[in-house]
């Protein structure tokens, strides 16, 4: 065995492992969803993947530097000239350097096509919403059931009842993460269950975390409304909007947060 030989194949598997969970992170819901709906791929979920990431990137740093140190001649000549002496700035190292910095600033500032590229992976996981949901407020999993039915207003012994005939096993000091692994399911499947028996009675309860980054037609969906009666809501409170238009720079535009104007329109934030 030689160290030179496993040191360039390590960097090509390292390099293979954080490709394949790089595009994996690209296009995963955004964690809000993913630890809601307990969303997962190939057995993994997206922290698993962040992880995976994360321990490759070590891995493929370290072979670098072997690599480099294995191979200093060579890429050394690389920066020299016809007379063999050294050259920092050579034609390849400037096309190189250029490449380096071109899509540095271009993502930096959002220059086309790169920003072209950075919408098409937002798109991609805004996408994931629409079929997951999302929790009504940020990281409900993380609340105790108790907490969680507080925040909702939903009556904590009717919930209890509710799990219970269901066949859930938990304690209302756990967090909803915990009822739900403990029971294979998501938090999600839990809060759906929930408020599937409390809109029987009569409730309304409506989503409102992740509005920022939806289009007012999105909003609309979410409100349960049409498209034009969400816009013609908005126009009463002095709002012009256009349903394509992302809901947080509507709402921008007038001074307000995503949350400022659903409340202005009547819906509360849960406390």
């Amino acid at each position: 065995m030689k160290l030179k030989k496993i040191t360039s194949l390590t960097m090509l598997l390292s390099m293979l492992a954080m490709t394949y969970t790089g595009i994996i992170l690209f296009i995963t819901p955004a964690g809000r969803v993913a630890n809601w709906a307990n969303w997962q791929l190939l057995g993994l979920s997206k922290e698993q993947y962040g992880q995976i990431h994360s321990t490759f990137m070590v891995l493929f740093i370290i072979a670098t530097i072997l690599h480099v140190i294995y191979n200093w001649k060579p890429m050394t000549s690389y920066m020299k000239d016809k007379a063999k002496k050294m050259v920092v700035f050579t034609k390849d190292m400037i096309v190189a350097v250029s490449l380096f910095l071109v899509f540095l600033l271009g993502t930096i500032y959002e220059v086309s096509p790169f920003s072209n590229f950075l919408d098409f992976g937002e798109e991609i996981k805004d996408s994931w919403e629409k079929d997951y949901g999302t929790a009504p407020y940020s990281h409900a999993e993380l609340s105790s059931l108790k907490s969680f039915c507080k925040k909702l207003d939903f009556d904590l012994e009717k919930s209890k009842e509710i799990l219970k005939t269901n066949g859930f096993v938990f304690q209302e000091d756990q967090s909803l993460s915990q009822i739900a692994k403990v029971n294979k399911v998501s938090p999600k499947f839990i809060y759906d269950l929930l408020k599937m028996n409390f809109e029987k009675d009569g409730r309304k309860i409506v989503e409102l975390t992740g509005l920022g980054k939806k289009k007012v037609k999105d909003v609309a969906l979410t409100l349960k409304i049409s498209t034009q009666e969400f816009i013609s809501q908005l126009k009463d409170l002095g709002i012009e909007a256009n349903e394509n238009d992302k809901f947080k720079q509507v709402a921008e535009k007038y001074d307000l947060s995503p949350m400022d104007v659903m409340e202005k329109l009547g819906y509360k934030k849960p406390q």
